[in-house]
């Protein structure tokens, strides 16, 4: 039996949980194991899915034990009221600088991958950030594009190490060097913020 991701907070409407890269978030048609069911599976309860990280992203997860957490998470997400920060690793001296990037990327689903595009096609994606060290940064998106900070970061030279897809160098960690390391939103129930932090395996 695959092993589910860890439980850091569990009540009666949310369930937190630190995802390990490689692992899904939601079933596919191939019956890839994935964070839903197998939490499903230990918990003995239907979930539901308020958002997403890549699969090969490592990190921070939210998700409703039902409709009505449901509801006012989802309402958090898309109203931009839920804090996430990322963590990034690269091969490439990152800027002393903070930096706001802004792009417009455009979404190519029959390849599974984004591309920058120049206005007006494609959709605004903007992030902001700044270096924890030479080659790691830290990053907190302002929309939530399809594989935003992979593209972005490859887009301005600072590919993501392992994220070959997008031309970082290859290593021997499963997934890619992006973890979700900060997530904070309200309670859907309560209205208390709820904060989350786990470090970063890189």
């Amino acid at each position: 039996m695959e092993e589910g991701p860890e439980i850091l907070h569990l009540d009666r409407h949310v369930v937190v949980v630190a995802k390990r890269a490689g692992l899904m978030v939601e079933p596919d048609r191939l019956g890839h194991p994935n964070v839903q069911e197998l939490l499903e599976e230990e918990l003995q309860c239907n979930l539901w899915v308020v958002h997403r990280l890549d699969r090969p992203t490592s990190g921070l997860l939210v998700l409703a034990k039902n409709k009505f957490a449901c509801t006012g998470l989802m309402r958090q997400f898309e109203e931009r009221t839920v804090k996430k920060r990322y963590t990034f690793k690269t091969t490439v001296e990152l800027p002393a600088d903070p930096w706001n990037w802004v792009d417009q990327l455009e979404k190519q689903p029959e390849h599974f991958r984004s591309v920058v595009v120049e206005a007006p096609a494609g959709k605004r994606a903007a992030l902001s950030g700044h270096r924890l060290d030479a080659f790691r940064a830290a990053v907190e998106p302002q929309t939530g594009r399809y594989h935003q900070i992979r593209i972005q970061a490859s887009h301005r030279g600072f590919p993501i190490l392992g994220d070959t897809f997008y031309g970082g160098q290859a290593w021997d960690a499963p997934g890619i060097a992006l973890h979700s390391g900060h997530l904070a939103f309200q309670h859907p129930k309560t209205g208390e913020l709820h904060a989350f932090e786990v470090p970063a395996p890189f």
